[in-house]
């Protein structure tokens, strides 16, 4: 079952992706909103899936100096400065397995955060469409983040910041020009590249989950492409090609994606198997 959660406003919600990405909420934020809402209804962990349509963005000006204070005859501050957050007005379109209640979704997205960024609807609109490119059917206008196409291995590259991937997904990013119905490819946390083996990591204090180890990663650096909720390339969406460009974790040798898109340029620096 897809549901779609409409006009959802967040306040400070980070645009700092990872190292190499910043200026819009990392499409990773909402596979963790999913999780986090599967955690809350007790249902089956790492299962959701999400594709987030951005209605607006608004970066937050900040503070260009943090406040200082006389602390023993010296001038100290006693705040750090904002990094980059904003004010995000969204839609959702959620899969969320052996959910069937969309009141049940609304109520566990009510004050629960994005990349950081706490929800301030007094009350959000879930409602339950035909699950194919009728979901985006009475959306406001915006943007659907789409995971790059697999039948375009350029848009699917990825960096972990060597000199060689780095420039092919620039070429990319900065095509000479741009097909008829083609949206925009921005930068986007794609995921981690792990530097340790999970099943021989120490056990790590104040971790959040003793179910769970923690595993010391690298960012790893994609593209995904901004389209219209108009355009027909999503109106005309079939349940499988809908189904398709939802992002969730993947997980591939050494590597943590948020779609499998990514996976087809993935170039394994470790032999890791996963527990």
């Amino acid at each position: 079952m897809i549901f779609v959660a409409k006009n959802i406003r967040a306040a400070r919600v980070n645009l700092l992706m990872n190292d190499y990405a910043a200026g819009l909420p990392s499409p990773l934020s909402f596979i963790g909103l999913a999780d986090a809402i599967i955690r809350d209804l007790g249902l089956t962990s790492w299962s959701g899936r999400a594709l987030p349509i951005l209605h607006r963005v608004e970066p937050s000006d900040g503070r260009t100096k943090p406040e200082m204070e006389n602390k023993s005859g010296s001038f100290s501050p006693v705040e750090t400065m904002e990094d980059l957050v904003g004010s995000v007005d969204l839609s959702l379109i959620l899969d969320i397995p052996e959910c069937d209640s969309d009141t049940d979704l609304s109520g566990a997205l009510m004050r629960r955060r994005i990349a950081g960024g706490l929800i301030q609807n007094d009350q959000v609109d879930v409602t339950v469409p035909p699950p194919d490119g009728s979901a985006f059917k009475g959306l406001r206008r915006g943007y659907a983040i789409l995971p790059p196409d697999p039948a375009r291995p350029d848009a699917c590259a990825i960096s972990t910041g060597d000199e060689a991937s780095f420039t092919g997904i620039l070429d990319t990013l900065f095509p000479d020009e741009r097909k008829p119905g083609s949206g925009w490819f921005v930068p986007v946390a794609a995921g981690y590249h792990l530097l340790e083996d999970p099943d021989e990591t120490p056990a790590r204090i104040r971790r959040r989950d003793p179910n769970i180890p923690h595993v010391f990663a690298e960012p790893v650096l994609g593209l995904a492409e901004l389209v219209s909720v108009r355009n027909p390339r999503l109106t005309g969406l079939t349940e499988a090609g809908l189904s398709s460009l939802l992002w969730s974790w993947t997980v591939e040798g050494d590597y943590l994606f948020g779609h499998a898109s990514y996976l087809s340029n993935a170039t394994h620096k470790e032999n890791i198997v996963h527990g």
